[in-house]
């Protein structure tokens, strides 16, 4: 691909590496030639950092870029969510003011489906269990101020007892510590005194804002995922530098930016979504250079699907989020993620009803058409026997079977129904399209969008194969597919910027605030954001900081963040509390325009501008793209074959068209479109997709 400008950053080659579930996708942009390459390897499961190395020993290879040349890696991967999903981090204590001891096991009066699951729900496990919670003597006000001192004797009891538990990890949460964290800092000192190797989480360093039990939850997490992403990222630093790569690594963070490795190592509870934010920043970045601001990405590999919402080519976050039964209160993408994707299961359950997903058949052994011993089939196997993918996956290196894949629907979906192989195989992605069309609502229509107003941008080894029936069903009208959807989430991380977030819980009613004072707070706020960027090595002139007000109707439960700017007056809060009325009445249908507005929280956002790589658009070559057929073929489309034209999307130029029914085949996935419906090439390489009515 030639359509990358020059960056001006050292030796000019970026990579950007993404492990998920099933393949591991490494991007190397020379910034120097323009050239870009993709490679997609078999993720590793069991040891993640294989794939890793995997990855990037075959893409130098396949790229012929020098190991001296490497200017930055950003790497995503999904251990950190692993590691709570599957129950694996690790054996963690936690310290709370005394009185407390029992905050996470009271929690929040919170069950899910309340009307029909009360009597049978059982409470989830809790991280860290009753017996390895200790309370200390001290208490701070909700401002801050005194109110008992810290007990340095009983704080070092409560430790040693824990120490002896053989924790990895140690959690500190005390009261009102958002406003005073200095008796958690004494607490730490202490700690590390006693056991210098130990794992360390304190709240006002992870999360510095009210409500206790959120607070606690998140750095609980972060103490349980420490030492299993600290190891991951040292064994990653440990194995460039034995393969003679010294360049600086950042992480993807979950709200689509990136941090060094040690500010990961210290708050991995800020990666756990770091894959979903490098494709949703990345697919955002790509359609508004193309003139599309406003966006629906649909990420489909092969375990899951994330959507994500993107207004102005940023994505939607949210402060609040749960991974699997735990509250996070931590800046998130605002992704709906179902379990449907290429490898997930389909069966006839007992009812004789059939199912697709969640669960999937992974990498290992992946769906019966690899085989690799999978015999249950998957959405891949449907798609394959339908003709809608072709025969050979990652640019040859994975060859599928047809038969086999034929044989498993037949055996378990095809006979118990009564239905022709072909008819089964189309009712499997009937099913897994209903179920992403279900995400696709909730987070357009539940969000106050209507979906006619946005553009559909797949991506995903699987999202082009199923976007253009998807686009129909939700009624969008224009889908635009990226030139590298496969691995669009390894490119995002190569479009992102050094991020932190830095918070201040300060309660109060607009109209009634000391200016002067939260004047202040909120100048120390970006004194501390410059400070944290000077400390990343990031440039003054790359240097920048965004700062909001989290709002809310007084005596509401939750907040909305309002971007103010870093002065406030009596002019910029009332043109906030405006805004927050009509984000209000987006987001959730209503507002109340006479209840008095309340400031929550004081956010600042520090952001470290890194080079990126500037799209230039190529002219327009005309309209034939007979050039770029390869074949023709038999596609199965709503009760019958139909002679399809396929083409290789490497000879499509910009400017070409095509009318569908069609499949436009590429390395990294496979394109479909459907009867009626038409696309075009733009200048970027994007295909945009009509889609019929």
């Amino acid at each position: 691909m030639a359509l990358i400008s020059g960056v001006q950053t050292k030796h000019g080659v970026l990579i950007g590496i993404d492990i998920g579930g099933t393949f591991t996708d490494v991007v190397v942009l020379n910034t120097t030639t323009r050239q870009l390459h993709l490679t997609k390897v078999a993720s590793t499961p069991r040891d993640p950092a294989q794939g890793f190395f995997l990855g990037l020993e075959c893409a130098l290879r396949a790229s012929g870029v020098e190991r001296s040349h490497i200017a930055r890696i950003l790497h995503g991967s999904t251990v950190a969510t692993n590691a709570v999903l599957e129950g694996k981090g690790s054996r963690i204590g936690l310290l709370t003011t005394q009185g407390f001891r029992h905050l996470l096991e009271i929690g929040r009066a919170y069950i899910p489906g309340i009307f029909t699951n009360f009597m049978r729900w059982e409470k989830p496990e809790r991280l860290v269990p009753l017996e390895r919670v200790r309370d200390v003597p001290e208490r701070l006000a909700a401002d801050g101020s005194l109110v008992r001192p810290l007990d340095e004797a009983a704080a070092r009891a409560a430790i040693a007892e824990l120490i002896q538990q053989d924790i990895e990890a140690l959690a500190i949460s005390l009261l009102h510590s958002y406003a005073n964290p200095v008796h958690e800092q004494r607490l730490g000192e202490l700690a590390r005194e006693i056991a210098p190797d130990l794992y360390i989480s304190l709240s006002s360093a992870v999360l510095p804002e009210y409500r206790e039990y959120e607070r606690t939850m998140t750095t609980v997490l972060n103490a349980y995922i420490m030492p299993v992403v600290a190891r991951y990222l040292a064994a990653i630093e440990a194995g460039l530098v034995e393969r003679g790569i010294h360049t600086p690594v950042h992480v993807m963070r979950s709200d689509a930016g990136v941090m060094s490795l040690q500010a990961a190592c210290e708050r991995p509870v800020n990666t756990v979504l770091s894959g979903p934010a490098g494709g949703a920043k990345g697919a955002a970045y790509l359609a508004a250079v193309a003139g599309y601001p406003n966006i629906v990405s649909l990420d489909m590999g092969g375990t899951s699907t994330d959507v994500c919402l993107s207004i102005d080519a940023d994505p939607r976050l949210s402060t609040d989020t749960w991974i699997s039964h735990y509250p996070v209160k931590v800046p998130i993408i605002d992704i709906t993620t179902i379990g449907a994707g290429g490898g997930s299961l389909t069966f006839v359950s007992s009812v004789g009803a059939l199912r697709v997903g969640p669960q999937s058949a992974g990498a290992d052994p992946g769906p019966a058409c690899y085989g690799r011993g999978g015999e249950l089939p998957t959405v891949t196997d449907a798609n394959l026997v339908l003709g809608r993918m072709p025969e050979h996956l990652a640019g040859g290196a994975i060859t599928l079977d047809v038969e086999r894949a034929r044989k498993a629907i037949a055996k378990h979906i095809a006979e118990p129904l009564k239905l022709s192989v072909e008819e089964a195989a189309h009712g499997i992605i009937r099913i897994v399209n209903e179920g992403m069309l279900g995400a696709l609502r909730v987070v357009s229509v539940q969000r106050g969008i209507d979906p006619r107003d946005l553009v559909l941008v797949p991506f995903g080894g699987a999202g082009p194969v199923h976007g253009a029936e998807l686009a129909r069903l939700v009624g969008i009208e224009t889908m635009l597919v990226p030139p590298t959807p496969g691995v669009l989430s390894a490119l995002g991380f190569l479009l992102a910027d050094i991020r932190n977030v830095f918070t201040l819980t300060r309660v109060g009613l607009i109209g009634q605030l000391d200016l002067e004072r939260y004047n202040r707070e909120l100048a120390a706020l970006i004194d501390q954001a410059q400070e944290w960027l000077a400390g990343e090595g990031i440039a003054p002139e790359a240097r920048a900081v965004e700062v909001a007000l989290d709002l809310r109707y007084q005596g509401q439960a939750y907040e909305l963040p309002i971007s103010v700017p870093p002065v406030l007056d009596e002019a910029a809060l009332a043109q906030a509390a405006a805004r927050f009325h009509a984000e209000h009445k987006a987001r959730y249908g209503f507002n109340q325009p006479f209840v008095p507005v309340e400031i929550v929280t004081l956010r600042v956002t520090a952001l470290g501008r890194l080079p990126k790589p500037p799209l230039e658009p190529a002219p327009e070559e005309g309209e034939d793209a007979s050039a770029a057929v390869v074949a023709v073929r038999p596609v199965y489309f709503d009760g019958g074959y139909r002679e399809t034209w396929v083409y290789d999307r490497s000879r499509l130029r910009p400017g070409n068209r095509i009318e569908g029914p069609a499949l436009i085949l590429q390395a990294d996935c496979t394109t479909v479109l459907h009867p009626g419906q038409s696309l075009r090439v733009d200048g970027f390489g994007n295909l945009i997709v009509r889609i019929a009515g």
